[in-house]
Formats: structure tokens, sequence, C-alpha cells
């Protein structure tokens, strides 16, 4: 069985891989525009930020987007009952 690689909350590997999956993901159809560009903006602002607090917050936005493009993409698992 094939494990996931460990990743810890604002590690800058983590947010380059969901930022790239939102890209990817987002990128192509123009009506996310909206979408693509709040994430190029939590990006640009977790490069920037020293603090791990800040990171974190940024990673959580991020982590925020994916599960939107998720959502709009309609790959939610549906609630159990």
């Amino acid at each position: 069985m094939k494990t996931m690689p460990k990743r810890v909350v604002a590690s800058p590997a983590a947010v380059d891989a969901l930022y790239a999956k939102l890209q990817v993901l987002a990128a192509e159809d123009p009506a996310w525009y909206r979408l693509v560009h709040a994430s190029r903006r939590a990006h640009g602002q977790y490069a920037r930020v020293q603090s791990p607090d800040a990171r974190g917050f940024y990673h959580g936005l991020l982590t925020g987007y994916a599960v939107a493009v998720k959502a709009l993409e309609g790959r939610l698992t549906p609630p159990r009952r």
C-alpha cells in the first residue's frame, strides 16, 4: 500500500502543491476567475509573510479554495446517513 507523504500545516511544499492544483483545475474554466485570482493573491501573501501563524492562515485559505474547487466540480462525497 502506498502511503501519502506527511505534510505539516503551512509547509512550503504543501502550499505549492495546493496552489499548483488550484491553478490547473480552476484555470480551465473562465467562470472561475475570481477563485483563481483569490488563490493567486493568497499564495503571494503566503510567500511574503514570515510568521508561522500568518503562514498557517494563508495555508488555511488555500485549503478552503481547494475545497471550493472540489465542490464546484461536484467531487465532494455525499453526507453520511
